[in-house]
């Protein structure tokens, strides 16, 4: 069990956290950042009372503070259910009262969202270091399958489900950020600043919390996402943590002359959605390095990862350390300690992914090369099937149709027993459009041919992190 507590005792005055703020930013040491959990937790206690066992929501900005929340519930021994405020109203609600909250903690300028019958916390109220301080505990062996968190996940198609994450999932081993496709030299990151965007409500967030306190690196926070184009200039960082749609920003302002707004990126590390190639190519012909994840909420976040992308530039890489991937009919299944406990309340849906053995069956379909490098070909719940039988993967035919250089965005799907396509972009591109795609079906059999090419003038609403809703 990773002693996360001792560790950031050990790190004493090495700083924690860099919150990015302009005129206004700050460093927060370990040392600091202990006592301000310790004081958190305090005044947790004193607003919900013991908060073993108790499920406690969260619903703020995510930065340096929301960290702070995070440490303070999960070693008073509480549940975290963080509550991401972007997310559709249908989905809130089903966070919210899916979870049987003991209580919430909620920024002012949320406070409309949150129910009037679940008791409510102030977040700034919860962070005042004056009332007094509380001692917490790492955990114990004996505490591995706890419940520690349930985190809604972000779906493409259907109302989000409560993954539980166990303990033993967020500390039972050492997080992984790395594999052997990166060399030696490169793979601790103790010491480093790390620039961070994903939200401490999503798994991709929480984990890299964990991993850069395991490893006494810097965390890079920007206190209003908007200004990500401003804040590392004039900073120096060596790893940025970001979504593909920052990378298309970042790749702009490297096209336009102006690499200095990286702060001195060394590396990129992305996950969540399939980054562009052009994008990879921009960032490794500018001498910065780059890595992609391919994970999961249900796998505490990293299955595979692929460093070595200039030889393997379509692939998601090889699985993480102590990572077991199988392809089952097709299906990319996994068996790994990071696997969650099940849906939250929901034993027919935790039966359809979790086999009785601890194989994960993770919905998305795939191959493994001969190298060991893994392949994604699409996901299985999205698969066309036809009345002749045959089935037909909608992101194969949108990475074909992606290589049109007019198009923006596209999205397959069926009508009439028919596979139509919907597209994303400039109105003056439409005929180009159109005969890319009469071309493109001369080369593909009848049943996977496209039938219909519908255009729009505004982008497919998507998840936050830049996948596409079906």
């Amino acid at each position: 069990m990773v002693e996360l507590l001792k560790l950031m005792e050990s790190y004493g005055d090495a700083p924690a956290f860099k919150n990015l703020d302009g005129e206004n930013s700050y460093e927060v040491t370990y040392r600091e950042y202990l006592n301000k959990m310790k004081a958190c937790a305090y005044n947790l206690k004193n607003t919900f009372g013991n908060l073993a066992g108790k499920h406690i929501g969260i619903m703020a900005d995510s930065n340096y503070e929301y960290t702070v929340l995070l440490g303070a519930i999960l070693f008073s021994r509480g549940v975290i259910v963080p509550v991401n405020f972007l997310e559709t109203p249908e989905n809130i609600a089903a966070a919210i009262y899916k979870s049987d909250l003991d209580g919430f903690i909620v920024e002012d300028k949320y406070r409309d969202k949150a129910p009037a019958n679940i008791k409510i916390a102030d977040k700034a109220e919860m962070l005042d270091v004056n009332n007094g301080s509380l001692e917490l505990k790492d955990f114990t062996d004996e505490e591995k399958e706890n419940l520690a968190v349930i985190i809604f996940t972000s779906g493409t198609t259907s109302l989000s489900k409560g993954v539980m994450l166990s303990v033993n999932n967020l500390l039972g081993f050492v997080v992984e950020g790395h594999n052997d496709d990166y060399s030696e030299e490169e793979i601790a990151i103790s010491g480093k600043r790390v620039y961070n965007v994903f939200p401490f409500y999503h798994v991709a967030g929480i984990n890299g919390w964990l991993y850069r306190i395991e490893q006494g690196a810097t965390t890079y926070l920007s206190a209003d996402p908007r200004n990500v184009l401003s804040d590392l200039e004039g900073e120096q960082v060596d790893i940025g943590l970001v979504t593909p749609g920052i990378l298309n920003l970042w790749q702009n302002c490297i096209k336009k002359g102006h690499i200095e707004r990286l702060g001195g990126l060394k590396l990129a590390l992305t996950g969540g959605a399939k980054p562009d190639i052009d994008v990879i190519k921009t960032f490794l012909e500018n001498g910065i390095g780059f890595g992609q994840y391919y994970g999961m909420t249900e796998t505490t976040g990293n299955i595979t990862c692929n460093f070595d992308v200039i030889n393997h530039m379509d692939s998601v890489g090889l699985p993480v350390d102590g990572c077991e991937v199988l392809i089952v009919d097709g299906e990319i299944c996994v068996r790994y300690h990071g696997v969650m406990l099940g849906y939250y309340k929901d034993p027919e849906g935790t039966a359809e992914v979790l086999d009785k053995d601890g194989l994960l069956h993770t919905g998305d379909l795939g191959y493994i090369a001969d190298d060991g490098f893994m392949y994604i070909t699409g996901r299985k719940k999205n698969l066309i099937i036809l009345s002749s039988g045959e089935n037909v993967s909608p992101e194969e035919l949108e990475r074909l149709v992606g290589k049109c250089p007019k198009i923006k965005e596209c999205l397959a799907f069926e009508r009439d027993d028919r596979i139509n396509l919907g597209v994303y972009c400039d109105s003056d591109s439409q005929e180009e459009v159109k005969d890319f795609v009469s071309e493109l079906n001369k080369t593909l059999p009848i049943y996977k041919r496209i039938y219909h090419v519908e255009f729009r003038d505004t982008e497919f609403e998507k998840t936050e992190l830049g996948k596409i809703k079906r």
